[in-house]
């Protein structure tokens, strides 16, 4: 446990030590800057660094560039900057373990200060990014498709993960959650992609849920006997 926290620790203040420039915003981009409560409007050229929160409303995006690296956030998507980041296999397995942990039912009044004040705050004007906790957990599994699309698949699927735990509305989210289980096969954690299957078929409520549920089954099933 504590070789998986110091590990976990390392990599966070790697993450957290990066940063990207505003390239290019399109429509309504605004961001929590620190652990501000507070959504501002990003300019172009403005500095984000791992502990800043972007998100962007309704037909908007926003171009960041780290060193000539570019990363597109398209629209109704959150994402914090730390977020955008490459991880091993290994170290994605680590953080999925404390994801594991972390889930444990716990007292209810541990870890709410970034969530407390998301919720709490009016994210924009008019209905562009909203402010309730479902909307902001859907835009964060934008951001972490998003993620997914841009070349950061293992990032994505923490991200997604941690986003299940912290918003539990979103785990009624089936589409979303198999596209993620996807992405598991795809880099080859099978063991990891079948647990998320049982939990996903418990709270299917359709046929072609389960269906769906069962492909993938047969699909790990199918990859496991090849080995």
């Amino acid at each position: 446990m504590k070789k998986i926290i110091f590990i976990l620790l390392v990599l966070s203040i790697s993450i957290n030590c990066q940063s990207f420039t505003v390239e290019k915003i399109n429509g309504d981009v605004k961001a929590l800057i620190g652990y501000s409560e507070e959504w501002i409007k990003v300019k172009e050229g403005q500095i984000l660094k791992g502990s800043d929160l972007i998100a962007t409303g309704d037909k908007s995006y926003v171009i960041l560039n780290n060193n000539g690296s570019r990363f597109i956030l398209q629209s109704n998507s959150a994402l914090g900057i730390n977020n955008i980041k490459k991880i091993s296999i290994n170290e994605l397995l680590l953080a999925l373990a404390m994801e594991e942990i972390r889930n444990l039912p716990k007292n209810k009044e541990n870890d709410t200060r970034r969530n407390t004040a998301v919720y709490g705050e009016k994210v924009g004007s008019s209905s562009t990014i909203k402010n309730s906790l479902s909307d902001l957990g859907i835009k964060k599994l934008n951001g972490a498709k998003h993620l997914v699309k841009n070349g950061y698949k293992e990032s994505g699927i923490l991200l997604a993960k941690e986003t299940f735990r912290k918003y539990p509305d979103t785990k009624s989210k089936i589409e979303d959650r198999l596209f993620f289980v996807d992405v598991m096969i795809d880099i080859g954690i099978l063991n990891e992609a079948l647990t998320e299957l049982d939990d996903i078929k418990e709270k299917c409520s359709k046929e072609s849920q389960i269906e769906k549920v069962e492909e993938r089954y047969e699909k790990i099933k199918e990859i496991l006997s090849k080995k």
